[in-house]
C-alpha cells in the first residue's frame, strides 16, 4: 500500500509531538511552495521584508530568540545536504588574494570571492559531486593547548582528540586561512 508524504510526515510528526501536525494545501492564488520556503527561511534569518511573525511579533524580535536558542543548543540552521562544501566557500571568502599553482584553485577562488554560487559548485565537481572528490576540502589539524603544547580532547572522552578548522585543502597541499588564536584574558 502507498502511503502519501503527508500521512508519512503525520505518522512520524504525532509520535514526536503528540497533536502538532497540521496539514495545509497551497492555494496557488496566495503563491508557490518557493515563496513560502523564502519567506519562512527569511523569518529565521533576518525578518527583513515581514509585517509580522505567525503570532503577531515583531519579526526581527523572533529572529533574536531563534538565533538565541540555536546558539544556546548549538544547534546549524539551514545545513544543506550534499551540495559543495560551504565551509570551503567560506575559508576561500577569507583570503585576499590566492597564489594557486593550479589554474582550477584559482577559478574556485575567484568564484568565491565574486560571490557566485553556481560557478563555485560547477568548478568544485558539480551538485552531485561526493565530497571526497571535490576540488577543494576544509583542512583540520589537532587542537592543542598552546602553553602547554597539549592535544586537547573532547569533553565527552579523553580518547577523542579535537580537530579545528585552520584552512582548505587542494591537491594534497594545505592552505591555512586561520592564523590567528584568540584568548579571552
Amino acid at each position: 500500500m502507498r502511503r502519501s508524504v503527508a500521512t508519512t510526515m503525520r505518522r512520524y510528526t504525532l509520535r514526536e509531538d503528540g497533536d502538532a501536525f497540521k496539514e495545509v494545501k497551497i492555494d496557488p492564488n496566495k503563491g508557490s511552495a518557493t515563496g513560502y520556503i523564502a519567506k519562512y527561511i527569511s523569518k529565521n534569518i533576518d525578518g527583513d521584508h515581514l509585517d509580522a511573525g505567525i503570532y503577531d511579533e515583531d519579526p526581527k524580535c523572533a529572529v533574536a530568540r531563534v538565533d538565541a536558542w540555536a546558539a544556546c543548543w548549538s544547534i546549524r540552521q539551514f545545513q544543506q545536504l550534499g551540495g559543495c562544501s560551504v565551509t570551503v566557500w567560506r575559508e576561500l571568502r577569507r583570503l585576499k588574494a590566492m597564489m594557486a599553482e593550479n589554474q582550477l584553485v584559482q577559478d574556485i577562488h575567484d568564484a568565491a570571492d565574486k560571490g557566485n554560487w553556481k560557478s563555485f559548485t560547477d568548478l568544485m565537481g558539480g551538485v552531485f559531486c561526493q565530497r571526497t572528490e571535490q576540488a577543494i576540502a576544509p583542512h583540520y589539524e589537532l587542537a592543542f593547548d598552546s602553553d602547554t603544547g597539549v592535544v586537547k580532547t573532547s569533553m565527552y572522552s579523553e580518547d577523542e582528540l579535537l580537530k579545528v578548522l585552520k584552512g582548505i585543502s587542494a591537491g594534497g597541499k594545505a592552505i591555512i586561512t586561520r592564523t590567528n588564536e584568540w584568548h579571552l584574558s
